[in-house]
């Protein structure tokens, strides 16, 4: 809740004094995008600006500029100019937790229903995501 407070000026910057229209932060991570490299490089310097004048804060030295092609690591998620998948780290995690809660269940310790809602969470994470293959594969094949 602090950091939405704090930062909110800076969105307010972003979006008000900028005119970004693709801009997207939680908590202090957050990611705009731009139509060219000078675009991005130019909002770069005036968000760094802002931040040291207004807040007394830094960018950290992981703030990069990447093509849309290219895509970005947010929130577990890569997100480009075309899609939003699941991060590969996201995707080994779930499915490691599914053959877990499967094994479970074949072996009488717990019932589909309560596996559900030990994966609810996940499932309202990735229906976000480009995952309808993962998806069948980890839950309608045999």
């Amino acid at each position: 809740m602090f950091a939405n407070i704090y930062l909110n000026e800076v969105d307010q910057f972003i979006k008000h004094k900028l005119h970004i229209k693709f801009y997207c932060r939680y908590l202090d991570d957050s990611v705009l995008m731009v139509k060219t490299k000078k675009e991005a490089r130019e909002a770069w310097k005036q968000i760094a600006d802002f931040l040291d004048k207004n807040l007394e804060l830094k960018l950290n030295k992981k703030t990069q500029i990447f093509k849309g092609k290219q895509g970005v690591n947010f929130c577990g998620y890569k997100i480009n100019e075309y899609r939003m998948k699941l991060r590969d780290k996201g995707k080994r995690k779930l499915k490691k937790k599914v053959k877990y809660l499967k094994y479970e269940i074949r072996k009488g310790n717990m019932s589909s229903r309560d596996a559900q809602r030990f994966l609810a969470g996940h499932l309202g994470y990735i229906k976000y995501a480009d995952a309808h293959t993962l998806l069948s594969k980890l839950f309608y094949n045999p």
